[in-house]
């Protein structure tokens, strides 16, 4: 694509860096909370935060491939791996300055409130990405999980770096139910949100295996179904269980599983 085709909107998001990136108000606490008291903290813990935290986590996983992950023979591929490798207290050091996403958004109540539904949706899709992961006996789920809760997050920074765009997005899409998402971001930034995130993880120099499962775009294996229909199930759900596209993504669904479009549902209403 074109630099100059490209909005310069869009262009500021493609330059962003990852210690740039702003996390959840909770996540600052939780880090200044733990950073006092380390003995009482290990990775597991530290973990099940990160991944409550769709940007701290891609953080997490961009400082550990760029500062040990030339040395590995294997590229690290999950937050929990990194966080081992990483230790308690360099994580601590290299984490100490955080900005909450909340604060930068106090004064735009509505891009906070739609920052913070692209959120829950991500953890929407990573719970059920991870329910179909181990139903399959995937031995994968985490990355799965992990794989989902990321897909969005281009959407979450333009929340973040540009929310009077992502507003105006939102708006077009209410005013016109049958505008897709990619086609109003096109219209506005000359390009759409998963072009971007595609070059930022590039450009971030993520694990290949990461990048890719975090795609789920291009692949018609098992795990990038899994990723594709969770995200898709949790976007439509947003407009609740009775949203007519729910039917068509259960039976899509079932046929990955081996199940029938009650069990999937089943499957998805225990995680949610």
């Amino acid at each position: 694509m074109e630099p100059s085709a490209i909005h310069p909107i869009a262009q500021r998001l493609l330059r962003l860096e990852p210690d740039e990136l702003p996390v959840l108000r909770v996540t600052r606490d939780a880090m200044a909370h733990w950073a006092g008291r380390l003995d009482d903290v290990d990775a597991s813990r530290l973990a099940d935060m990160v991944l409550r935290d769709p940007l701290m986590c891609l953080r997490t996983l961009q400082h550990v491939s760029a500062s040990i992950g030339r040395r590995l023979a294997n590229p690290v591929q999950t937050v929990t791996a990194a966080l081992v490798l990483t230790g308690i207290e360099p994580f601590f050091r290299n984490f100490s300055q955080l900005t909450a996403l909340e604060d930068r958004l106090a004064d735009q109540p509505k891009a906070l409130a739609g920052a913070l539904e692209t959120i829950k949706r991500a953890h929407c899709a990573a719970r059920i990405a991870a329910a179909f992961a181990v139903y399959r006996q995937d031995d994968d789920a985490e990355l799965l999980h992990q794989a989902a809760l990321l897909h969005d997050f281009a959407g979450l920074l333009l929340w973040w770096e540009a929310p009077g765009v992502a507003l105006d997005i939102r708006r077009r899409q209410r005013e016109d139910e049958r505008l897709r998402s990619a086609d109003a971001q096109r219209a506005l930034l000359g390009c759409d949100l998963t072009w971007i995130s595609r070059e930022l993880l590039e450009h971030w120099g993520l694990a290949a295996v990461v990048r890719e499962a975090a795609r789920a775009l291009d692949e018609d294996g098992p795990a990038a179904q899994t990723v594709r229909y969770a995200v898709r199930i949790a976007r439509h759900l947003d407009k609740g269980w009775h949203h007519p596209a729910i039917a068509d993504d259960l039976r899509e669904a079932g046929r990955l599983l081996n199940l029938g479009p009650d069990g999937v549902a089943s499957l998805v209403r225990g995680v949610l």
